[in-house]
């Protein structure tokens, strides 16, 4: 009898060690991993970023090295208030440039990533490009009063952004997109260059 019970209590040992359910590991298995399924709905390819950076732990001024404000036309660099759209722990950073001609800001957005941004500014409103080998978005807009804004929303992390934005003070001659998105580029390169050696 004895013989009988010892290969049934081994096979229903090995029985639950090998189970298929979905989330639970199995011995051939030890990731815990669901099964493959032979789909890839519901998977998105890596984003190739230089570094992934939890934006959360982020000071947006500590992007701006005093090095940098010169070369950046900056006069003054100094913490904001956040934006409460911007998600809960954002963070605000605002500059001001030496010829008074334009004002920038960097806000961590911590509510959403590209999926998002997609969604809430529309594809078809958001130019592609590389910053800092970040892949970012560029968008356009007016500000209250007409003057122009350029933003950047650099993809620092998974379902985080750091937006980049340089606008045009109301009444200043020279202030048109073209020029928003030059003084953007440039603050967003200096920017995402500091957050990929964090």
């Amino acid at each position: 009898m004895r013989r009988l019970a010892i290969p049934f209590l081994l096979a229903a040992v090995l029985a639950g060690c090998s189970a298929t359910e979905p989330g639970k590991p199995s011995a051939g298995d030890q990731t815990g991993s669901a099964p493959a399924t032979g789909s890839s709905t519901g998977t998105a390819a890596p984003v190739n970023r230089p570094k992934a950076v939890d934006l959360t732990t982020v000071e947006p001024c500590s992007l701006i090295t005093a090095e940098q404000r010169p070369a950046l036309g900056l006069s003054k660099v100094e913490p904001g208030n956040p934006l409460p759209d911007f998600g809960e722990g954002s963070k605000r950073c605002n500059q001001t440039y030496a010829s008074v001609k334009f004002v920038s800001s960097i806000h961590t957005l911590l509510n959403g990533g590209v999926d998002r941004l997609k969604q809430t500014t529309g594809e078809s409103k958001l130019t592609p490009l590389q910053v800092a080998g970040y892949p970012a978005y560029l968008t356009q807009r007016e500000a209250p009063g007409g003057a122009p804004v350029c933003e950047i929303y650099v993809d620092a992390h998974d379902g985080q952004l750091l937006l980049v934005d340089a606008g045009g003070v109301f009444g200043e001659k020279g202030n048109t997109p073209e020029a928003a998105c030059v003084q953007a580029k440039a603050l967003a390169e200096a920017v995402a260059t500091a957050l990929a050696a964090k």
